[in-house]
């Protein structure tokens, strides 16, 4: 592929995710793309931004002109900026744990309808979603489990809970996913994504559990329904609070939204 017909992805956030996702793009240019800013708004991190990608202000990424718009950040930044971006550009966000505000959705899906724009959610550590859909009809009970070392899970909105006090394997959350999302927001992005694909953030269950002894990052998927069952179970190394194959999930879900086309293709 020519460098003039590359797409140009802009990234929000240039923590684990944003910057893996920028080593993968500069170092696979087989992939068709280019970064063509990134933003952080933490200037420690900001500091390690290659000069020419830096963006110091959200109100400039037009000019930039990207094809797409990823945001790897933080829940706050969807909040902040998904409505200036999809206003001219389409969007891919990471924090999904954000649509947990439901009034934060409405608008999202307002503007989106109004500038014929799309946001995008990568399927990320959830796997399985296309035999998920497919029998949405007959589930009656879709539950995500996650069980990960504390080591692996951020406690900032959840100050009740001391990571060193989790001395055995402890259930933290038992419940709808919807009011697991404003205490996990960093760890459960994949629960909302499962969520908002089947029944919904009010319907749909959701298990966090800690675990001392456990190194990788475990997923569990288990719907059930008139007779029908469909249960799978990911484990996969985990560097801080993200998957190498959640990183490698989002490039083929940009890949997919730019609609990579393939001599013999399983759709």
């Amino acid at each position: 592929m020519v460098a003039h017909s590359r797409k140009r992805i802009g990234l929000i956030g240039f923590g684990q995710i944003g910057n893996s996702l920028y080593q993968e793009i500069q170092n696979n240019q087989d992939l068709g793309m280019e970064v063509a800013f990134i933003y952080e708004s933490n200037p420690d991190v900001a500091d390690n931004i290659p000069a020419q990608l830096r963006l110091l202000s959200m109100n400039d990424f037009g000019t930039y002109k990207p094809d797409l718009v990823v945001e790897a950040a933080h829940p706050d930044a969807v909040h902040q900026y998904a409505e200036t971006v999809l206003q001219t550009s389409d969007l891919m966000i990471m924090s999904v744990s954000a649509l947990g505000d439901s009034d934060l959705e409405a608008k999202l899906r307002t503007c989106c309808q109004e500038h014929a724009t799309r946001l995008s959610i990568p399927h990320g550590a959830v796997l399985g979603l296309d035999g998920l859909r497919d029998g949405l009809s007959v589930w009656e009970q879709v539950t995500i489990t996650m069980i990960k070392n504390p080591v692996n899970l951020n406690f900032d909105y959840a100050p009740n809970i001391k990571r060193e006090d989790i001395t055995q394997k402890t259930v933290l959350y038992d419940g709808p996913t919807r009011a697991i999302l404003p205490n996990y927001p960093k760890n459960v992005n994949s629960h909302a994504t499962l969520a908002l694909a089947t029944l919904g953030l009010d319907r749909t269950h959701s298990v966090l559990i800690a675990d001392p002894d456990q190194k990788d990052s475990v997923i569990i998927i288990e719907a059930v329904g008139q007779g029908n069952r469909i249960y799978i179970e990911r484990k996969n190394p985990i560097k801080g609070v993200t998957g190498k194959l959640t990183i490698l999930s989002v490039i083929e879900t940009i890949k997919n939204i730019f609609g990579e086309q393939k001599a013999i293709q399983v759709i």
